[in-house]
């Protein structure tokens, strides 16, 4: 079950191109999508860690990336990849650039909650304008 929500976050996550929300709103609203529901913190609180996210020290995909003061979601664990929502568009970026190494040591982040067998919808089952509005994002 955990494998199933994980190629359906990444993969929402990959298909919006554009938001207005921040980071956290925008990662909140990617695990609220595939119904993975936590309560939204924004990332300074997440990065010192929640109920909701343990730390972990080995990432895989769908782990959260952390910085104080971004977030992002981990696309490849190998490419050292993740996607996050940068001003109004998403991006996916390395978290091994120079940028990023500038913002410090992330941390990486596990859902922790119980993962229910009820995925709030498939991957693929519309067209982009759907899949933004059922994620609430623009």
């Amino acid at each position: 079950m955990r494998t199933q929500a994980t190629e359906q976050l990444v993969g929402l996550g990959l298909q919006i191109q554009n938001t207005s929300l921040d980071c956290s709103h925008f990662v909140n609203s990617l695990f609220d999508a595939i119904g993975l529901s936590y309560d939204y913190q924004p990332s300074r609180v997440l990065y010192s860690g929640t109920e909701a996210f343990k730390r972990t020290f080995r990432p895989h995909t769908g782990d959260l990336i952390v910085w104080p003061g971004h977030v992002g979601i981990v696309v490849d664990p190998r490419a050292k990849t993740f996607v996050s929502a940068l001003r109004t568009r998403v991006r996916v970026a390395t978290y091994t650039s120079r940028y990023w190494k500038r913002r410090g040591h992330p941390r990486f982040l596990r859902y922790s909650l119980p993962i229910t067998p009820t995925i709030a919808w498939q991957i693929g089952s519309g067209s982009e304008g759907e899949l933004a509005n059922k994620s609430g994002m623009n």
